[in-house]
């Protein structure tokens, strides 16, 4: 069940996020799919539900917004990239963790896809100075003819995660992790 209702809101947010990209950009939780996954799922399903929900939802996004879902870019690979550091980030708190702390986890999650894209657009866009600056520019105002700033784009990505982590909590039995929760339904019953 967890592994649908995270399908489920993966979509939803993704979809809410394309089709309202003017007055949503980037509201997509992608980090914290990473994130909660690897934390409360186990076995394959763990890398296997946010890898299979992004392969899914990215041309979902791609087609809302209006762009060809089978052009492949290096700009795709790296958003790969940067999730599958968010799940690897994730690891150490499989074994404990708190509400607060995955909240948290979350925004930092966000952070850092923020940071890992905005770079690598930063290094391979000649329109950027190679300089602290110029990379300063494409993490917080992007480029002058960019349609709004980059901390937008942030602001938006953490926003959702936050969201996304809270619903998702909100949603399971418990708050701790597989490994924690097991036990401690056997003792229930």
């Amino acid at each position: 069940m967890p592994a649908l209702l995270l399908l489920a809101l993966l979509v939803g947010f993704r979809a809410l996020g394309a089709a309202f990209s003017q007055q949503l950009p980037n509201f997509q939780p992608l980090p914290a799919l990473f994130l909660c996954s690897i934390i409360f799922l186990r076995g394959t399903k763990a890398w296997a539900l946010p890898v299979v929900a992004w392969l899914l939802s990215n041309p979902l996004a791609s087609l809302l917004q209006g762009y060809n879902p089978f052009e492949a870019g290096g700009g795709v690979i790296i958003a790969f990239l940067a999730l599958l550091l968010t799940g690897a980030m994730a690891l150490p708190f499989r074994k404990s963790t708190s509400p607060a702390l995955l909240l948290g986890g979350g925004l930092i999650a966000a952070g850092v896809f923020h940071l890992v894209t905005n770079a690598a657009v930063w290094l391979a866009d000649p329109l950027y100075a190679k300089s602290a600056g110029g990379l300063w520019q494409a993490l917080w105002s992007g480029r002058p003819t960019d349609l709004m700033p980059s901390w937008v784009f942030l602001r938006n990505l953490a926003g959702a995660n936050f969201l996304f982590t809270a619903l998702f909590l909100l949603a399971r039995p418990s708050w701790r992790p597989a490994s924690q929760a097991a036990p401690a339904l056997a003792q229930t019953r």
